[in-house]
Formats: structure tokens, sequence, C-alpha cells
């Protein structure tokens, strides 16, 4: 059985945890037979799934692109949310939440708190913008998602709070009960799939806005520097065709720098950070905890 999981070319904790988790709880199970997939942590019910004999999934979602082409040889164990299997018309007690709230359980040496809060972006953000910056400004500490996954976990767990515009973010500080914040800067942020998890923890949350940031041309070329440079131009006028590329956004001036820095202390010193209640994280904890063992049985393990 091969297992299924976006790999980001620069990193994506909430992506690249999968191997490491699914190694826990089922020790070397996993191989490259493209026989049967495993589809596991993140937002993967799409029509991006390769075709294969058979397809198993574990408590991924719903979120992006088209609708999977489920048949008879797919077999779900769980998935992440009430919304996922509302939309793929499954039973609603095959919603149970996100499997790498599990990780608790294999990631749980004594550490201190060192930061009084901490801000991580979306990994697209984090591209995008240099939120870097503006936390340095905040005297924020910053979380980058694209950092590897247990530096990641260990950075949450220092924090009193966290600001995340993740939701792994989210989801990892809610399993090592740290009180989160949910923020958004960008269009790209999937509110459905912050809801589909967010009912299945049973908490009521709606995002602080913050203003995007924006890197410009940063760290390219000067023949793609020039190259965006010509595009901006060219989407002012009529000559801008849909079907181009669209050049990165200007890159964000010092001004808007320091607006955010302001909005995000805001946000940090009056929201309300957010937390599940321990009977509904042990509830789902036991629930994902029957649904390995049934794994188990049924392949043997």
């Amino acid at each position: 059985m091969k297992l299924y999981y976006f790999k980001d070319d620069e990193g994506n904790f909430g992506d690249d945890l999968n191997p490491w988790l699914w190694q826990q709880l089922f020790p070397n199970f996993f191989n490259d037979s493209d026989e049967e997939l495993f589809v596991g942590v993140g937002t993967l019910l799409n029509h991006r799934i390769p075709a294969a004999p058979a397809v198993t999934i574990f408590g991924s979602g719903h979120g992006y692109g088209q609708l999977p082409s489920i048949d008879s040889n797919w077999r779900f164990y769980c998935v992440r949310g009430p919304l996922t299997a509302k939309t793929l018309g499954l039973p609603a007690e095959i919603a149970i939440t996100d499997p790498a709230s599990l990780a608790p359980l294999f990631h749980k040496h004594d550490i201190e708190k060192k930061y009084k809060i901490s801000f991580m972006p979306h990994c697209e953000s984090a591209r995008l913008g240099d939120w870097a910056t503006v936390c340095k400004l905040a005297g924020i500490n910053y979380l980058d998602p694209r950092k590897p996954f247990l530096e990641v976990f260990d950075g949450i767990r220092q924090s009193e709070t966290l600001l995340t515009e993740a939701m792994h973010g989210a989801i990892l500080a809610d399993s090592f009960r740290v009180p989160w914040i949910p923020v958004k800067a960008y269009d790209h942020i999937s509110e459905y799939k912050w809801q589909d998890w967010l009912q299945s923890v049973q908490v009521e949350a709606n995002f602080s806005s913050l203003k995007p940031v924006w890197r410009g041309d940063y760290n390219v070329t000067t023949k793609q520097k020039l190259k965006n440079i010509l595009k901006r131009r060219l989407q002012e006028t009529p000559l801008w065709r849909s079907t181009w590329d669209k050049p990165p956004k200007r890159a964000s001036n010092g001004q808007h720098v320091i607006d955010v820095t302001e909005a995000i202390i805001a946000i940090a010193n009056n929201s309300v950070p957010k937390l599940s209640a321990q009977h509904v994280f042990d509830r789902n904890t036991s629930k994902l905890i029957e649904k390995v063992d049934l794994f188990k049985k049924d392949h043997g393990i």
C-alpha cells in the first residue's frame, strides 16, 4: 500500500508529517506499490487522486478541486469533518476529525514556554509576504510552516497562544492544548476546509482579517523582474489576456508593513483565543484510535 499525500517543494509541515505519523501508527507497513493508495492527512479528496485498483481514506478532507471519482474499490475509515462527509455523500459517522490531532501521542517530551504569541501564516502566504519582518516589528514569534514539522511542533508548544492562518497550525495547537486565534490575510485561505475541521471539534470561530503583505520581485532574476514589470503595465491595458500568468503584486511599502504590524498587535491583544473542549478532544482521539485498531485488524498488522 502506497502512502499518498501532497508534497510541497518548499515544505509544508501539515503535509510533511504524513510519513512520520503513519509510521508511528502502522510501523513498516507502507511501500511503493500502486495497487492500493492510502490517503491520509491533508485536503486531498479531489480529482487529483491517482487512479488505483483500491483506495483507502483515513481522515482526509475535501476543499480544493473537483470531487473525486469514488467507486466500490474505495474504503473510508474516516474523513476530516462533517462538510466533507456531506459533500461526498458519506454517512455522518464517518466524519471524526483531522488525524494530525494524534501527533501529540508520539511527540510529548517536556518543553518550556518561550513565546507569549506566535504567528504562523499559510505556506503560500509565507512565500508571498515577508511575515518574518512583520512579526519582528510586532514583537511576535514567527513560525514558518515550511520548516521541518517536528521543529514546527515545538514552536507551537513553546507558545502561549498561536495566531494562525494555516489550518494545520490550529489543528496542532488545539491538539497540543495551545489556545489559537484564526486569521486570514489572503484570498487563497479556504474557509470551507476550516469550517469542516471546526465543526469536527465543535468550535465556532471567525477569522480576524489582516491585509496581505507582498514580497514583489524578491529573489527573482533580472529577466523575470523585467517581465513582471511589463505584465503589471499590460494588466492596466486592453492588451492583457486572461490566459496569461499573472505577475506577483508589487512589494508592500514601509507604511503598509507598519499598518499590518499594528493590526496584528491589535488582534493578538484583543482577540479571545479558541480551544476545543477537553471532552470533545478526548472523544475524537478515542474514535480515531478505534479506526486505527480496525485498520490494523483488517490488514493483519
